[in-house]
């Protein structure tokens, strides 16, 4: 398979749009917890949403799918995201308040920080 004109404009069009849209978004931002938090302007079920989309990948669609059909263990294998659900809904409760105390925003700074660093501040 070979890409011709209108795929490679189609192409170059997207990436494009998507850094001229990304510059143009970025320019409100000022900090990285501006950036990672969306400067806490987003609703309750928009970031619900984006934590559903990001857990969703190629894993889902092809290997799931295929296990289920497989038949070993058939539909069992959807209990996977129910119980990825009940994880987030966990953390939301009971890590995050103190995560957020401590002023940790994303994973590597958790991990620079320290478990009983960052537990002991809030």
């Amino acid at each position: 398979m070979q890409f011709n004109t209108l795929d490679l404009i189609t192409f170059a069009g997207f990436i494009v749009f998507v850094v001229a849209f990304t510059l143009y978004v970025s320019r409100k931002e000022d900090t990285a917890e501006d950036y990672f938090l969306a400067g806490r302007s987003l609703s309750w079920w928009v970031i619900g949403l984006s934590l559903i989309a990001s857990n969703i990948s190629t894993e889902h669609f092809i290997g799931q799918a295929g296990q289920g059909f497989k038949g070993d263990i058939g539909l069992a294998v959807a209990s996977f995201e129910w119980i990825g659900a009940l994880a987030l809904v966990i953390v939301g409760i009971f890590l995050l308040p103190r995560f957020l105390r401590a002023g940790i925003y994303t994973m590597p700074e958790y991990a620079a920080c320290g478990i009983p660093i960052c537990f002991t501040s809030g």
